[in-house]
């Protein structure tokens, strides 16, 4: 066997090996935007607790991650065919600060300073306090809205 016939060889099993899609990634508590080569009648979230899709104009998708994990993704199209099937991550954003001091777990959001935020495994009392704060918040301004 030549050493052309191998390369040949090479180049034809490096061809026809499918080409493995890296995850798409998006962040908790972000949204991405995914183009598609074709319009999209419906999107599938495998765990819709980690993460959302919105079919913005059938050609773009707007990826939202809620929770830290991985699932995946499909989109198809009015005649039911594929047109992505994908791996999605949804990782940490990076100015989050995680504090663990004894048994406790509270959750930071940091820029300039670092505000308080709610986290997947924080301990509930400051939860449910930020949580309690946040609806009241958005209590003060649908009100303030409708008047």
């Amino acid at each position: 066997m030549t050493i052309k016939n191998i390369i040949l060889i090479f180049v034809f099993f490096l061809l026809a090996t499918p080409a493995i899609a890296e995850p798409f990634q998006v962040a908790v508590d972000n949204a991405k935007i995914l183009r598609l080569s074709r319009p999209a009648a419906s999107v599938i979230i495998g765990n819709p607790a980690i993460a959302d899709a919105i079919v913005h104009n059938g050609k773009m998708l707007f990826i939202t991650g809620k929770t830290f994990g991985s699932t995946n993704f499909i989109a198809i199209d009015s005649d039911g065919k594929t047109i992505i099937n994908r791996s999605l991550q949804v990782l940490p954003a990076d100015n989050r600060l995680t504090l663990h001091r004894g048994g406790y777990q509270r959750s930071y959001l940091c820029g300039d300073g670092c505000e308080p935020v709610p986290g997947i495994g924080d301990d509930s009392e400051a939860f449910d306090r930020i949580m309690t704060q946040r609806k009241e918040k958005a209590d003060e301004g649908t009100s303030a809205a409708s008047e």
